[in-house]
């Protein structure tokens, strides 16, 4: 072999080796199309399960930088996770003053409202919650709890738990129904299904809202409810699998015994539960179409057996 050649084959060897050696390197991950969107790219891209920031936003959506228009649902678990404390579980307040029906928020611009809970009240225990200023939110954060506040007002008081029947004569005997099942778990929050029953739900677009409105209590994909202290079941309780008395082989029955929490949301049984299911359809905070997708997306994680 000539020298010329030796030189060329290694070249076409090095060469080789070179494109190999790329291929193997570890380059950051794209998430799963399956994973609900709630977690967050940690460094180098690795999926964590640890949820986003106040699970206000989707991954890599734009981030406020002062008071504006914010998203009433994406406020909810902010407002749980950060408020009840002092605040109440619905609002109704406990050291800090009551926010649902509340006159200061009524009567207060988005502005002063965000300026609040940004900068805290001096001379109380409120302390500032932006970022700038030490506290874990973001502006996005905060315009959406400012949001939730806004749509917390005009509404009526939220059940401590759930009615007990209107007691007969002859009361019908527990246990199953005719049908042989039992009965269908339902929320504290009363009222029937709601117009998104008769809607078509995109499961595929429900993954994106359960991820933004639900995942950080119910964990991504429904699978790890986070812990929910002073609650009878100690967790918010998942939904992959649900509560096997929701599924129904009947779409549309199935369909509303998921929709009855969604619409009316629900206190859990317990001395003080920190963490409630909040009614997105009674107050408004997302729209029948979005519920639908909800429905569906849930319907696909337990499908009928």
């Amino acid at each position: 072999m000539t020298i010329r050649k030796f030189l060329l084959v290694t070249a076409v060897i090095l060469l080789v080796l070179l494109l190999a050696a790329c291929a193997g390197v570890n380059l950051p991950n794209t998430m799963p199309a399956t994973l609900t969107p709630i977690p967050t790219l940690a460094a180098q891209g690795q999926i964590t399960l640890v949820p986003a920031q106040g699970a206000a936003s989707l991954p890599g959506g734009p981030v406020a930088s002062g008071p504006g228009v914010g998203d009433p649902a994406a406020g909810v678990p902010i407002y749980e996770n950060k408020c009840t404390e002092c605040h109440g579980l619905d609002a109704q307040g406990i050291v800090g003053p009551p926010l649902r029906n509340s006159t200061y928020i009524q009567n207060s611009s988005i502005q002063d409202i965000y300026n609040t809970i940004s900068n805290g009240r001096p001379g109380t225990i409120m302390p500032g919650w932006l970022q700038a200023n030490g506290g874990p939110l973001n502006s996005t954060d905060i315009n959406n709890v400012v949001a939730f506040l806004k749509n917390l007002q005009g509404v009526p008081p939220i059940p401590r738990s759930t009615p007990a029947p209107t007691p007969t004569e002859e009361p019908a005997a527990p246990g199953p129904t005719p049908a042989g099942t039992p009965e269908p778990a339902r929320p504290s929050g009363q009222g029937g299904p709601g117009q998104a029953v008769s809607l078509t739900g995109d499961a595929k677009r429900g993954i994106a809202y359960f991820g933004q409105y639900c995942a950080y209590c119910h964990g991504p994909q429904g699978a790890m409810g986070v812990p929910n202290p002073d609650s009878d079941d100690g967790a918010v309780p998942p939904l992959n699998p649900i509560d096997e008395t929701l599924i129904n082989a009947d779409p549309k029955v199935y369909a509303e015994n998921i929709d009855l929490f969604i619409e009316h949301g629900s206190i859990p049984a317990g001395a003080s539960p920190e963490i409630m299911m909040p009614s997105f359809g009674d107050l408004k905070l997302i729209d029948s179409q979005k519920i639908a997708d909800l429905i569906a997306y849930v319907i696909s994680l337990n499908p009928v057996k």
